[in-house]
This record gives structure tokens, C-alpha cells and sequence, in this order.
């Protein structure tokens, strides 16, 4: 069984990639604090998470860097070369369902966000 759940927060704001052919994909860092206490502080582990389609679109629409969301999904491993012909091995989260933990800034109206599936904001992976 391949399955993961973290609470976080993002890293930076979500960039949405157009792919074509109606496939969009999101790629992003999600900061998780630890049990694990360091000098001066908590010690925070930082996830790479993607997310495709619909759950890219709506995690672009309303999260932004610092959002409060919790994520369910797998982990998956993938290698690439990069322009200097050097092999990159990724370790990161496929997010299924994310579920929006802090409230959107107030700029926006209760009225400009959708009815989700369940009172706790879970949006699943289409």
C-alpha cells in the first residue's frame, strides 16, 4: 500500500502548468512541522507535491504560498536528464485529495468559492 496524509503549509505560491490536450499540472513544497525539536525551534520537513488536473486547478484557484492544507495521496520516485546530461532522481507526493484548512484571505466572498464535497473542504483528485 502506497498511501500518504500531511498538514502543511505551501512554500510558495502555486504556478499552474498548461500541458495541453486539457491536462494541467501543478508543482509545489509543502513545509510540515516535525515531533523532531532543533535548537531554536521546531524542525519542519519540506515535501515536493504535484498535482494534476482538476486538483491542480482548484489548489492553484484557492491556495497561496503560507495556506494551511492537508494532503492525501502517494509517493512516487521518477528520474529525468537535465539539460547538462545529468540524470535527477525526484522523490515526491502525487496529491489525490486536499482539503483547504485556512480560510481564504478576505478579498474573496463566501459566494466566490464552490460548494465542495463535505463540510471539510475535501476536493478529490479527478
Amino acid at each position: 500500500m502506497n498511501q500518504v496524509n500531511v498538514i502543511g503549509r505551501l512554500v510558495r505560491d502555486i504556478e499552474l502548468k498548461d500541458l495541453g490536450e486539457g491536462k494541467q499540472v501543478m508543482n509545489n513544497t509543502v513545509a510540515v512541522s516535525t515531533n523532531f525539536k532543533k535548537e531554536g525551534g521546531q524542525d519542519t520537513d519540506f515535501i515536493p507535491i504535484v498535482a494534476w488536473n482538476k486538483t491542480a486547478a482548484l489548489m492553484h484557484q484557492y491556495c497561496k504560498k503560507g495556506s494551511l492544507i492537508g494532503l492525501s495521496g502517494r509517493i512516487q520516485s521518477r528520474s529525468y536528464v537535465n539539460k547538462e546530461n545529468e540524470t535527477v532522481y525526484v522523490v515526491e507526493m502525487v496529491v489525490n485529495t486536499v482539503n483547504f484548512l485556512s480560510s481564504k484571505p478576505k478579498e474573496e466572498t463566501q459566494s466566490s468559492i464552490p460548494a465542495l464535497s463535505s463540510a471539510a473542504g475535501t476536493i478529490p483528485a479527478q
